[in-house]
């Protein structure tokens, strides 16, 4: 490879273009909110369920709404790629730019990556959720809410389409019956979600979403639904460790339930040292490094359901 192709506007691009292709294909816009961020820190902030209408009785009831927030705390992340100078000079086939297009490919996974080890944590209960318990739990001390549905099959890991199907059916029902503490429902008119799986659960997954009959002669009530508008994205996440589990979250809430937030490093996030820098004159080598500060946490727990096979 001639050093002329050697650009830092070059290099700059097939890194970005890499992370950035691998972020379009991704889930986390479906499960989180972003926000950018210029601190070490943030509080994500909201208020509780708004009052419902009462019958007035003499004069107005002021209720006080709930404050609840989540500290999330931004962490560093970097990745850096050494080449011999010689070698990148003498190589022709273009395996190196493919290398920092990779690089780029993985940091967009960063995102996936954080939000999996939240989800696998604590033997799929999820981190600690606002409200002081486990994210995924039968009961929560804001709202009612139980979002761990549950069915008993006979190949836990290995349901059938027909199986999948229910479960999803079992998950999203779940899920309509969370009721915020003013005693309203807080998903009542949800009509999209994701439903995540690990890979073990991908081909029942689409049947069961897809097939237009459950068994023999049965109608396949999801997929009814889905053809009325119920829209269902499934995600095959191979990340999950838990090959009796999947994971269900509403995508068309406001506020999701998830947060992402990312400090905009500019220059920052990546940097070249090339064929005319110290390093190349002393160590015969370029190299390349990504860093990005940001940080994922499970907010709105509201939004979520997990469904256990048993």
């Amino acid at each position: 490879m001639s050093l002329a192709t050697f650009s830092l506007k070059n290099i700059q691009g097939t890194y970005f273009w890499g992370l950035e292709e691998t972020q379009k294909a991704g889930w986390v816009d479906l499960l989180a909110n972003t926000y950018k961020t210029t601190q070490p820190h943030e509080i994500h902030k909201w208020l509780g369920g708004a009052p419902a209408m009462k019958e007035w009785r003499g004069e107005r009831v002021r209720d006080k709404l709930g404050d609840y927030d989540l500290t999330v705390i931004s962490e560093k992340f970097e990745s850096t790629l050494p080449f011999e100078l010689d070698d990148w000079r003498r190589e022709k086939t273009g395996q190196s730019l493919l290398r920092v297009r990779e690089m780029g490919q993985k940091a967009g996974t960063l995102e996936q990556r954080l939000f999996t080890s939240l989800l696998n944590s604590n033997s799929g209960a999820g981190p600690t959720a606002y409200d002081g318990s486990a994210y995924f739990a039968n009961s929560h001390s804001v709202g009612t809410v139980d979002n761990i549905s549950t069915s008993n099959i006979v190949a836990p890991a290995a349901p059938t389409n027909a199986e999948m199907s229910d479960a999803i059916m079992l998950s999203i029902q779940q899920m309509m019956g969370h009721v915020d503490e003013t005693g309203d429902p807080m998903n009542e008119f949800a009509r999209s979600f994701m439903v995540m799986v690990p890979t073990n659960m991908w081909a029942a997954t689409i049947g069961g979403i897809g097939d237009t009959f459950s068994a023999a002669g049965v109608s396949n009530t999801l997929a009814g639904l889905v053809a009325r508008g119920l829209s269902i994205t499934p995600v095959i996440n191979p990340r999950l460790s838990d090959t009796a589990k999947f994971l269900t979250f509403r995508t068309d809430a406001p506020v999701k339930a998830g947060i992402w937030q990312e400090e905009d490093l500019g220059p920052e996030s990546f940097k070249t040292l090339g064929a005319d820098s110290d390093n190349a004159f002393w160590r015969d080598e370029i190299v390349f490094g990504a860093k990005r500060i940001a940080q994922a946490a499970m907010g709105r727990y509201e939004l979520a359901n997990r469904h256990d096979f048993t």
